[in-house]
């Protein structure tokens, strides 16, 4: 009773001086910081790791890198592996390492060993309404991933979708081939990423009406595609700060859009998801067997799948699985296909031997589609693909895995389980002791020879049980637009106030991006 008695006599003197209150407040806080820098450096499991001392006292270093200077932070993580060796501490929780022959020891299999994920979104702990590729723990990821894979297989790919892919390259064409003598200037990047918003979409649900694409729309539909670009320039403030994406729902959406304009997009993409997943879920009972029918969707093979829970399959939570669908195939591959054909067009040694290698296999085009695996049999197209996904990356940031259960050996180093450790496609894709001269464009390093160090180190699409869900469907769509348009009888095309920097990969907002005031890659049509 004493003690009471006095705490409250205590609280009463703090609140009756406020500069007193004020004073204590700031020095627990202060006793706070340094307390936990002290912590961090000298007593964390990670301590005893190389690397810069700020960065392992906060993650504001990381912030203020990809904040300040616009998603720069990677960059500071190369020069710290130059300092400090191939496993350095990025802050205080996480591990970088820099070696290709330790990739696959980190990501690996099922069958090796259980691999968490280290939510993108810090402080994104709870599993119950992520996607499947933010999920954290390795059961309930594997869970939720498997009824995804049997559309983004290589035999649904070769079969169930490769014509209505085709029906899609050849619309692209007809779009592209509307600017001819127009004196107005086609934005690649918009096109591509508009045509695998539509491919993402045929796949995802048949309940679309004619004329509803994104290839339909004007100029490809710019305002959806800087929306998309606007958003993800947000990142570093969405990984910082990830409460406050949820917190916004609590603003009066009015001045939400005033204060941010890219949400109209994400707004009208939300209601048009929304839409698709309750047909997908009201017509469900139409269709019993999703394995045999051919009116199968993947929305709807979502909504009857015996291995999700009822909880998995609500419509919010399909909501944000479509959303990670149509944004992960849509603006990387498109993307891709604009870096690779800013290449193919400055460069006419590339373009003439692009087209001999395709002039039989195009001859009958669109009446003949040649198949996927003819197209993977040309050594040209699949070098300058090869050597497009290296330079683009795919995923350009660093992807953290945490062994839940088992340390991870490291040379001399034993790492902590629960610990993130990632690895960097940038990195491994630039490493010149790797690929010669690597920030060079040069399909011709794919062509002959022995290959096999720098097949280690090609990673555009990470391995391991948590590997890209749509490579297969993304390796599909650009050997076919590629084949298409750099055939002899393509659309003829010129670049138009288009140069490296356009294409040029300089800032990493998980989605890499060249220079932000870019204007993209643009043709104009002869």
């Amino acid at each position: 009773m004493a003690v009471l008695n006095w705490a409250s006599s205590r609280a009463a003197t703090l609140s009756s001086c406020p500069r007193t209150a004020a004073l204590v407040v700031i020095t627990t806080w202060l006793l706070y910081v340094i307390g936990l820098a002290v912590y961090r450096l000298y007593f964390h499991p990670l301590a005893r790791f190389p690397g810069r001392k700020m960065a392992a006292v906060t993650t504001w270093y990381e912030f203020y890198y990809n904040f300040w200077y616009g998603g720069k932070y990677l960059f500071e993580i190369e020069k710290m592996h130059k300092e400090f060796g191939p496993i350095v501490r990025i802050n205080p929780h996480e591990l970088s390492i820099h070696d290709p022959e330790y990739y696959n020891e980190l990501y690996v299999g099922s069958s090796k060993r259980r691999t968490n994920f280290w939510p993108l979104f810090q402080g994104c702990t709870d599993d119950t309404d992520v996607n499947h590729f933010m999920t954290i723990d390795h059961d309930l990821h594997r869970q939720r991933r498997k009824p995804f894979d049997p559309f983004f297989s290589r035999m649904a790919i070769n079969t169930r979708y490769w014509p209505m892919l085709a029906e899609k390259a050849v619309f692209l064409e007809s779009r592209i081939r509307e600017y001819k003598g127009q004196g107005k200037a086609v934005r690649l990047d918009r096109a591509f990423s508009a045509f695998s918003a539509d491919c993402i979409e045929r796949i995802c649900t048949d309940d679309l009406e004619p004329g509803d694409g994104f290839l339909d729309q004007p100029d490809f539909g710019p305002e959806w595609y800087d929306g998309m670009l606007g958003l993800i320039r947000n990142a570093p403030i969405l990984t910082k700060f990830p409460k406050a994406l949820s917190s916004l729902g609590y603003v009066p959406q009015r001045l939400l859009l005033w204060l941010f304009p890219q949400g109209r997009i994400a707004n009208k993409y939300d209601e048009r998801t929304r839409t698709q997943i309750h047909k997908a879920v009201t017509k469900q009972h139409l269709f019993k067997d999703t394995t045999s029918s051919e009116h199968t969707t993947l929305f709807r093979a979502l909504a009857q799948s015996n291995n999700l829970s009822p909880a998995d399959k609500t419509k919010e939570r399909l909501v944000r699985e479509a959303k990670l669908i149509f944004l992960g195939g849509t603006i990387s591959t498109g993307r891709t296909l604009s870096f690779v054909s800013y290449y193919i067009l400055s460069r006419p040694d590339i373009k003439i031997r692009l087209e001999d290698e395709l002039r039989d296999v195009m001859a009958a085009w669109p009446e003949v589609v040649p198949t996927w695996t003819e197209l993977e049999k040309l050594p040209y197209l699949q070098a300058v693909i090869k050597e497009a996904l290296r330079l683009s990356y795919g995923f350009m940031r660093r992807l953290p895995r945490v062994s839940p259960d088992v340390a991870i050996q490291y040379k001399e180093y034993t790492i902590p389980p629960g610990t993130p450790v990632g690895m960097s496609a940038y990195l491994m894709h630039s490493n010149p002791e790797v690929y010669q001269d690597p920030d060079q464009f040069v399909p011709e390093r794919w062509l002959g020879g022995d290959t096999r160090v720098m097949q280690r180190s090609y990673v555009p699409f990470t391995r391991g049980s948590r590997s890209c869900l749509g490579q297969n469907l993304s390796m599909a769509e650009i050997s076919l637009v590629l084949a298409m348009l750099f055939r002899p009888d393509g659309p003829r095309m010129e670049l138009f106030e288009t140069d490296e920097s356009d294409v040029k990969h300089v800032h990493d907002f998980v989605v890499p991006l060249p220079k932000l005031d870019s204007l993209g890659v643009r043709v104009m049509v002869r």
